[in-house]
């Protein structure tokens, strides 16, 4: 459900307009940081499936399982779709295949639940990247250490520079995501304040 335009106070029209240029750049950054977070996580799920039969004892592997869970955890969450879908709901969309349209002067602006619940699955997303970065960070010295053995010397090097670059896009989704919860909590403060004139 939305709230047509000309419910709203004509006072929030200009900070609706950047709230939605906010939401564009905050869904641009992470489609890109996602993209590049996904490429890596199929060299990722390559090189696991490719060294599983041999390595899969090895208390590196074990480092190696648990980042490829915790990408597939975040990739599957799609929160890039998730924002456009609010963009979406400013012009009255339930889809964003319409790019064009999306682009276009909102003429909506979406109800309180459905902002509120967005910004709880943005939160959550933003939980687990702090997670992720942290187990990324463990996989990194446990990398390093098992480096210092001088087996399988290649294949842990690919890990390293797998986790160092997840590392360094999940910073960047973190800091998309940041940007995406703060945007979603101006507009809830905009909609309290439309429910509260509107309940007098």
């Amino acid at each position: 459900m939305t709230v047509p335009r000309n419910a709203i106070d004509h006072a929030h029209h200009k900070e609706i307009d950047a709230i939605l240029k906010d939401l564009r750049v905050s869904s641009r950054r992470l489609k890109t940081a996602l993209d590049s977070f996904n490429d890596e996580l199929r060299i990722l799920e390559r090189l696991y499936y490719k060294c599983k039969n041999q390595h899969r004892t090895a208390l590196f592997f074990k480092r190696v399982s648990e980042l490829r869970r915790y990408g597939r955890r975040l990739s599957e969450m799609d929160v890039p779709e998730r924002v456009d879908l609010l963009r979406a709901s400013f012009v009255g969309l339930e889809h964003t295949s319409d790019h064009k349209a999306l682009r276009s002067s909102w003429s909506h602006v979406p109800e309180k639940p459905y902002v509120s619940f967005l910004t709880e699955r943005l939160t959550a997303c933003s939980t687990l990247v702090c997670k992720m970065r942290e187990r990324l960070e463990k996989a990194y010295h446990h990398f390093a250490l098992a480096m210092q053995t001088g087996a399988f010397v290649q294949v842990i090097i690919l890990f390293v520079a797998i986790a160092s670059r997840m590392s360094v896009l999940s910073s960047q989704l973190e800091e998309a995501l940041q940007l995406s919860i703060l945007t979603c909590n101006r507009l809830l403060v905009i909609i309290h304040v439309h429910m509260s004139l509107a309940q007098r």
